[in-house]
């Protein structure tokens, strides 16, 4: 696999520059079709892949020039709405002035002269800085939180957890993000999950002297610097390691939930892992005996549906590939769930609801811990998962 190479597209007679040298930028080739026309070529770090087509790049022009810039996909169909930004902080989505998608899903801009540089992505960027910015909030609202570098990336990037509460019987909450690069507001909402278990309602003190919570929010650094599509620095999809541990970055967490649970550790009582799809999506596991009534999942999604009825849809599927709930669940008796954000979910919808669900969770972990599910063949290390794509 070749790795995208920073890069700088330049074209003299419109004075127009554009290039993939920002973090998690993505951008293979530019084409001059003609005077303050392009087309920008985006492709992924491997294939076979998932569709999910990320793209992110800068934009310079002096002075400043309208333009017309077609997404070029190759065979992979257009999935985000460009968000544009003049400074890399503040960001909105393009009007519909200045972007379609035609009847043949080709994808266009056409961007009038609003600056001398712009930035423009298929999410706005999110990663190290926003992490880095909730482990401070955490840290100033809650005491001894212990921070520990488990491990590194393929390209020897740290891969960071923090955990806080509980006590030394207490049972485990496992919260992971991050594993596919473009899936952001799974980040987003992750913030705020993790913000409302560490903050100051009463339920969240509560919360925190009955259960040890352990955050891992990115564990695919490389993939997110690099502006994958999916894999990491190997073109891996790390929701299809758990079961082979091929790559560093899955390895080294099992490693450090193993060391914390072992045979006779704390039992593990809930496991989510954040991600992003086309809308708002719970995957669950089929043979859960707390999906049933009275169980904690059950409990836990009722909560979220009497909040927001018929917004989060619950999806169960069989433990039979190697992604991180299937692990989770077969590893240690988990109530094990990938909860999808949508694509288009609205900062506030999904604060909304990652804080509701965070509130349900802290309800909810009041029940008796479910008795250990026997081993089955995500835990066993069974070849990688090649299951359905809705999967995760």
């Amino acid at each position: 696999m070749a790795l995208q190479q920073p890069q700088q597209w330049c074209f003299a007679d419109d004075g127009v520059c554009f290039d993939n040298q920002l973090p998690a930028a993505r951008l293979n080739g530019v084409e001059r079709l003609g005077p303050d026309h392009y087309r920008l070529l985006i492709r992924p770090e491997i294939e076979p892949i998932n569709p999910s087509p990320w793209y992110g790049f800068r934009l310079r022009s002096e002075p400043p020039r309208a333009l017309q810039i077609e997404l070029d996909y190759g065979s992979f169909e257009h999935r985000y709405w460009p968000k544009l930004s003049l400074d890399g902080e503040r960001w909105r989505l393009l009007s519909q002035q200045e972007f379609e998608l035609d009847d043949r899903g080709e994808a266009r801009m056409q961007l009038p002269a609003l600056a001398s540089e712009l930035q423009i992505y298929a999410q706005p960027p999110l990663g190290e800085a926003e992490f880095d910015a909730l482990l401070g909030r955490v840290q100033s609202r809650v005491a001894d939180v212990q921070v520990e570098i488990f491990g590194q990336s393929v390209q020897g990037r740290p891969l960071r957890l923090f955990e806080f509460g509980g006590t030394a019987d207490s049972p485990w909450v496992i919260v992971l993000g991050r594993q596919h690069p473009p899936e952001n507001t799974g980040s987003q909402a992750l913030l705020s999950f993790v913000d409302t278990l560490t903050g100051d309602s009463p339920q969240a003190h509560d919360y925190r002297r009955r259960v040890r919570t352990l955050v891992v929010p990115m564990l695919n650094p490389d993939g997110v610097a690099l502006g994958h599509w999916r894999g990491n620095a190997h073109g891996r999809d790390l929701n299809r390691d758990w079961g082979p541990f091929e790559q560093p970055e899955t390895r080294a967490l099992r490693d450090a939930l193993l060391a914390r649970t072992g045979p006779d550790g704390r039992p593990v009582l809930f496991a989510i892992d954040f991600h992003s799809t086309w809308s708002d999506v719970l995957y669950s596991v089929e043979e859960d005996p707390s999906r049933q009534p009275g169980g904690l999942l059950r409990g836990w999604i009722e909560a979220m549906d009497a909040r927001f009825p018929g917004r989060i849809e619950e999806q169960a599927f069989a433990a039979a590939t190697s992604v991180f709930k299937n692990w989770a669940y077969c590893q240690f008796g988990a109530t094990a769930v990938t909860y999808e954000v949508g694509d288009d979910t609205t900062a506030e919808q999904l604060d909304d609801v990652a804080r509701t669900a965070a509130f349900a969770l802290m309800a909810v972990s009041e029940r008796p811990l479910p008795e250990r599910a026997p081993a089955c063949a995500a835990a066993s290390g069974a070849g990688p998962g090649t299951g359905p794509a809705q999967s995760r």
